[in-house]
């Protein structure tokens, strides 16, 4: 059982349905550094279970002593933390998700952007769709109509079809495969997973424009066992399940299988480790543990991104 299924609660002889919101407690956060401190924010949520495997390296030097049966060892330090994630991008399960519990608006905007001139700017062109709506390439609705423009004459008839018979077999909502010039919410979530895709392709860029600008920061978030944990992306591997079929107009698949190897980056500002804000992402020891029981940066404020649901 996925942990995006809904929870069901009895109460009597009524039922309640909560949802479990996993979405919103279990994501990536991608943070882009440029100039004068300026951070550029996106948020890849995980859909389902995800699997975390975690590798830790202490590098010791031993000594061999003549006549000892033993050997001597002293601490030249740790490696970073490895941790190797993979997860999966269902796009029939984000249109249940949607249908059934939904998004916040950090989980679906392009970019969270600090920037001033950034901010300036969608103040001052306030009617400009943010969001998937302003997407500078609208990925489903470019190959929906060169699909279309295949078909000719028969449009409509296909069309119609398809429609009934996912009526007839159950499959997803016929809105879902409608004609997608009045299937806008049908667009925006195919290009959600367009979004995501190029966000784990990022992982490994740099800025070409800047060069001093390296890859992002990804942050790892999934509830108590990582709470914020900066890491850089060694390796990104995307693959195709093709016996879960694809999306007929545009040929997304309908999961996209993602696994990734992170590796720690605790430079912080050099500063002592303190738990929150800016210096959660100091080095620290196993003293944090033995005083207080955290050792993850737990510099996530959520309250920070309530903005964009205002």
């Amino acid at each position: 059982m996925e942990n995006t299924e809904d929870a069901i609660f009895k109460d009597g002889n009524q039922t309640a349905i909560y949802a479990r919101k996993l979405h919103e407690r279990s994501f990536l956060l991608f943070e882009y550094f440029g100039a004068d401190g300026e951070v550029t924010r996106a948020h890849m949520p995980f859909l389902q279970n995800i699997t975390i495997n975690e590798d830790g390296k202490a590098n010791l030097a031993s000594y061999n002593l003549i006549g000892r049966a033993g050997q001597l060892f002293a601490y030249n330090g740790a490696d970073s933390r490895r941790i190797k994630l993979d997860f999966e991008i269902n796009l029939l399960h984000l249109f249940h998700i949607q249908q059934s519990e939904g998004f916040t608006n950090r989980m679906v905007s392009l970019i969270k952007n600090t920037d001033r001139r950034q901010e300036m700017r969608r103040f001052t062109q306030s009617s400009k769709p943010m969001g998937f709506a302003g997407a500078p390439y609208a990925y489903a609705a470019n190959q929906s109509i060169n699909f279309e423009d295949l078909l000719g004459e028969d449009t409509k008839r296909i069309l119609a079809s398809r429609s009934d018979t996912a009526v007839r077999y159950g499959q997803r909502n016929p809105d879902v495969i409608a004609d997608p010039n009045t299937s806008n919410d049908t667009l925006k979530t195919l290009d959600l997973v367009m979004y995501w895709v190029n966000l784990i392709r990022s992982s490994v860029l740099n800025n070409s424009k800047n060069t001093i600008y390296g890859p992002p920061i990804v942050r790892l978030n999934h509830g108590a066992m990582y709470m914020n944990s900066p890491c850089l992306v060694e390796d990104y591997k995307i693959s195709v399940d093709k016996s879960s079929n694809y999306d007929v107009d545009t040929l997304l698949p309908h999961t996209v299988k993602v696994s990734l190897s992170l590796v720690e980056s605790r430079s912080g500002n050099f500063g002592n480790y303190v738990k929150g804000e800016s210096g959660g992402d100091n080095i620290t020891g196993w003293e944090s543990i033995l005083d207080e029981n955290v050792i993850d940066s737990m510099n996530y404020n959520f309250k920070d991104f309530f903005e964009d649901e205002e």
